[in-house]
C-alpha cells in the first residue's frame, strides 16, 4: 500500500491532535460553595478547647476552634456530630466533620510515622510519614518537611454515628501503653462508647482500631446507620508544573463482594454518580475498601466478615503532600458498619485493621485481599490477567535489588539501565533472528519487485511464486514480527512498574531529579519544558530505523515520523520509562552493529522464475 504526503499529514495531524486534546482536556471541577444564603446553617455547640488546646493544634497542623464562637451555657466540652451543611451543588455529599478541637494524641511508630487522633472527636486528623518527604531533599536545605495524610474534617478511622441518630458528650482521653482510648456517654445516657487506636507492631503502616458499644438500659436497642470513615485524599498534584506530575492514578477502590477485581474510581466517577448508584453502592457489602492518591493511600479491612455497605463521594479542597488542590477536591469514602441489636446491658465490639502510608507493591501484595490490585501492575490493554501482575511485580523486584548495588544517587538509574540490559540479552536469540530474516528480506526486494510486475494480473500466483522464493531463501515473513509481539508484555510490565512504584519518587538520576516524571530542565520555560531522556529516544529510534532502511520509500518517510510521532507520545511519561526505552534502542543499535560483523558471506538470493 502506498501513502501519499497528504495522508501521512493528515494522519499525524489527526493523531498529534488527539494527544493535545486529551492533555489539555480540563479536568472535572467540583462545584464551588454555594453562598451562605443557599446553604443550610446549623447551629453547633461550642467546641472552644480548654487554654492551651488551641496553640497545640495549630502547632501540629490542624485547625484551632474559632475563640470568638459562642460560649456553651452548660460550659461543657462536647463533641459535635459532624453536621456541617453539604456543600451546595453535590446532591447528598457526605457532611465534614467540624474543626479539630482536642489536643492531638500521638500515636507512635518510632522512625516509621506519627498518626494524630483528636481527643474530644476521635479519629486520626494527620499521619506523618517520617521516611517520605513533599520535595526531595537537596543539600544545605533547612530540614524536608515529611508527607501528611489526612483531614480533620474527615479523620480516618472515626465512628459518624449521627446517622444512627446519636450524639455523644465530650470524650475521657487516655494515652497508655501507646494506645490511644476515648470513653463517650451518649447524650441521651442510654450508651458508652469505647475506641480505642493502637499500632500494630508486627507490620509496618498497619494500625488497629476496635470500638466498642454498651447499652446502659434494661431494653434492647438497635443500632443502624452507623459509618466509619475510609479516609480522604486528594489526587497527588505537583506544585511545580516542570514536573508534569498531574492528575495521577489515586482513586478511590471498593472491594465488592463476588467481585473478582475491585472497583476503581476515579474523581470524574464520583463526581458524576448519580443518587441512584450512591444508595446502591451503600447497600452493597463489601470486603475492604482503600482511598488513595499517587502513592500514598488508606485501606481499611476486617478479619471477618463484611461491612453493609459503602458511601463513595467527593470532598471540597484541601491540602496533602503540602500542595493545594482547590480545583481537583478529594476522594472520601465511609463504611456502613451492619445493623445490630444491642441487648439489655449488652454490648457490640467491633474490630477494623487500617494501613496509612506509601503504595508499596510488595507490602499491599502480603495484605492480601487483592488490595495490590489498586496499582494495577496487571493492565495490559484493556484486560488484568493474573501473569501481568506477576511479570510487573517480579521486574520491580528486580530492579529494586539491582539498585541496592549502587549508590543511592544512581542506583534506580543504574537499576533501570541494568534491567534494560537483562531483557535485552533475553531476548538477544530472537532479536538476532528477526535482524537476520529483515536482511534476508531487504535483498529479496529486487525479485520481489520483480515478482509483483511479472504478475501483477494474477494475484494467486504472485502469492504462490512469493512463498517459493521465501522457502528457497528460508525467510520467514513473520521473522521480524515474533520479537517485537513477544516484548510487548514486557513493555507493559514495565510501563507499569515505573508508573506506580513509589521507590522511584525522589529517585534522581544524570540531570533528571526525580525518575517517576518526566526529567525536565530546571531551565527550561513553562510553556517548552525541555526533557533530554523522550528527545534522546526519538533521536536513537531514529538512528535504528536508518540502520535497517526499507525498500519502499513512502513506508520509509512513514517510520521517520513514527520516531516524531514517539516522542510526542512519550514526552510527559515517567522518566524511568523514557531512559529505559532511549537505552533499548542504543542496545538495538549496538546489537545490529554485532549481527553484521557476525554475518557470513550469504549466498546470492535465487531470483524466481
Amino acid at each position: 500500500m502506498k501513502y501519499d504526503k497528504v495522508t501521512i499529514l493528515g494522519v499525524a495531524g489527526c493523531v498529534l491532535a488527539f494527544i493535545l486534546l486529551m492533555y489539555l482536556a480540563p479536568r472535572p471541577q467540583l462545584p464551588p460553595p454555594a453562598s451562605n444564603s443557599d446553604q443550610q446553617t446549623t447551629v453547633l455547640p461550642d467546641m472552644t478547647p480548654p487554654a492551651g488546646a488551641a496553640a497545640t493544634a495549630a502547632t501540629d497542623g490542624t485547625t484551632p476552634a474559632d475563640p470568638a464562637a459562642p460560649a456553651d451555657p452548660a460550659g461543657a466540652a462536647a463533641v459535635a456530630a459532624p453536621v456541617v451543611a453539604s456543600p451546595a451543588g453535590v446532591p447528598g455529599a457526605p457532611r465534614l466533620w467540624p474543626d479539630a478541637a482536642g489536643v492531638p494524641l500521638p500515636l507512635i511508630r518510632p522512625g516509621e510515622s506519627v498518626a494524630s487522633i483528636d481527643s474530644l472527636g476521635g479519629g486520626m486528623t494527620r499521619v506523618v510519614l517520617e521516611n517520605y518527604f513533599q520535595d526531595k531533599p537537596r543539600r544545605g536545605d533547612a530540614e524536608p518537611s515529611s508527607v501528611v495524610l489526612g483531614n480533620h474534617d474527615a479523620p480516618f478511622l472515626a465512628l459518624d454515628a449521627s446517622a444512627a441518630g446519636l450524639s455523644f458528650n465530650g470524650a475521657q482521653a487516655e494515652n497508655a501503653n501507646g494506645d490511644v482510648q476515648l470513653s463517650r456517654t451518649s447524650l441521651d445516657g442510654r450508651l458508652t462508647l469505647t475506641e480505642t487506636w493502637s499500632a500494630d507492631p508486627d507490620n509496618s503502616y498497619q494500625y488497629r482500631y476496635t470500638l466498642r458499644i454498651r447499652n446502659l438500659t434494661d431494653s434492647a436497642i438497635t443500632l443502624d446507620g452507623l459509618l466509619l470513615e475510609g479516609g480522604s485524599l486528594p489526587p497527588s498534584i505537583s506544585p511545580d508544573r516542570k514536573a508534569g506530575r498531574g492528575e495521577s492514578s489515586g482513586g478511590a477502590a471498593v472491594s465488592v463482594q463476588g467481585e473478582k477485581h475491585a472497583r476503581m474510581l476515579g474523581m470524574k466517577d464520583l463526581v458524576k454518580m448519580s443518587p441512584v448508584d450512591r444508595q446502591q453502592l451503600l447497600q452493597t457489602p463489601v470486603a475492604w475498601t482503600a482511598v488513595h492518591s499517587k502513592y500514598f493511600l488508606f485501606h481499611i479491612w476486617q478479619s471477618s466478615g463484611l461491612f453493609a455497605g459503602v458511601d463513595a463521594a467527593t470532598a471540597p479542597s484541601a491540602h496533602q503532600e503540602g500542595v493545594p488542590t482547590e480545583q481537583h477536591g478529594r476522594y472520601r469514602l465511609r463504611l456502613r458498619l451492619p445493623a445490630v441489636e444491642l441487648p439489655p446491658a449488652g454490648d457490640q465490639e467491633w474490630t477494623f485493621n487500617a494501613y496509612a502510608g506509601p503504595k508499596n507493591f510488595k507490602r499491599l501484595h502480603a495484605l492480601g485481599n487483592g488490595v495490590d490490585t489498586i496499582m494495577e501492575m496487571d493492565r495490559f490493554f484493556f484486560f488484568r490477567p493474573a501473569w501481568m501482575g506477576f511479570l510487573s511485580r517480579m521486574l520491580l523486584e528486580g530492579m529494586v535489588w539491582i539498585s541496592g548495588l549502587f549508590p543511592p544517587s544512581i542506583g534506580y538509574g543504574m537499576g533501570v539501565i541494568c534491567l534494560t540490559l537483562l531483557v535485552k540479552l533475553l531476548f538477544w536469540p530472537l532479536t538476532h533472528k528477526s535482524t537476520v530474516s529483515m536482511r534476508k528480506m531487504q535483498a529479496l526486494q529486487p525479485q520481489l519487485k520483480e515478482l509483483r510486475e511479472k504478475y501483477k494480473d494474477d494475484a494467486q500466483k504472485m502469492y504462490r511464486k512469493q512463498q517459493e522464493l521465501f522457502k528457497e531463501n528460508k525467510v520467514s515473513q513473520l521473522g521480524g514480527c515474533l520479537p517485537m509481539l513477544l516484548q510487548i508484555p514486557v513493555f507493559f510490565a514495565l510501563f507499569n512498574t515505573f508508573r506506580n512504584a513509589v521507590e522511584l519518587r525522589h529517585a534522581g538520576f544524570l540531570w533528571a531529579a526525580d525518575l517517576s516524571l518526566p526529567d525536565t530542565l530546571a531551565f527550561s520555560p513553562d510553556f517548552l519544558p525541555i526533557r533530554p531522556f523522550a528527545i534522546l529516544m526519538g533521536a536513537t529510534m531514529y538512528w535504528q530505523q536508518k540502520m535497517t532502511p526499507s525498500a519502499d520509500p513512502n513506508q520509509a518517510k512513514m517510520m521517520n515520523m513514527m520516531s516524531l510521532f514517539f516522542i510526542v507520545l512519550f514526552y510527559g511519561m515517567p522518566s524511568a520509562l523514557t531512559l529505559y526505552m532511549a537505552v533499548n534502542y542504543l542496545l538495538t543499535i549496538g546489537q545490529t552493529v554485532i549481527t553484521r560483523k557476525m554475518e557470513k558471506t550469504s549466498p546470492v538470493p535465487a531470483v524466481a522464475k
